[in-house]
């Protein structure tokens, strides 16, 4: 495995985990008591976030890719973003079936913003994760 692909791979990962840091933050904050000034430690994860989000998806062009219209790729590249995507949309539909059922057996009945754009964010950057994680080229 090439250096750029595992760098990729270690990204992707960051990435993800910077996601989950900064929900473990924030519900840290609202339901365990910690004080309000600790949200200011979203500010690490976040710029996590961001510079791993280039290194994964910036400059690999996955981005570019799984957000171009289809009538703009070539076959392989359709084809790797369709089964990417369908991967994603699997995955991503259990993830919020245990995220709203986690939600309810917890009592925590509102789900928040910060989740929604968690959310979101996690939606959007799926399917390049996966060509991230599968491919071996060196975009």
């Amino acid at each position: 495995m090439s250096n750029l692909i595992k760098k990729r791979k270690i990204a992707v990962v960051a990435n993800f985990l910077s996601v989950i840091l900064i929900l473990i933050i924030f519900y840290g904050v609202r339901y365990f008591g910690i004080p309000k000034m600790y949200l200011l430690l979203e500010i690490f994860p976040f710029f996590s976030l961001i510079i791993n989000f280039k290194i994964a998806f910036g400059k690999s062009n996955l981005w570019k890719i799984t957000h171009t219209s289809f009538n703009k790729l070539d076959e392989r590249e359709m084809q790797l973003v369709y089964k990417a995507t369908t991967d994603s949309y699997s995955i991503f539909t259990i993830l919020c079936l245990v995220l709203v059922y986690t939600f309810s057996l917890l009592g925590l009945a509102l789900i928040d913003v910060i989740v929604a754009a968690c959310l979101l964010y996690i939606a959007h950057i799926l399917p390049a994760s996966i060509i991230a994680w599968n491919e071996k080229i060196q975009s």
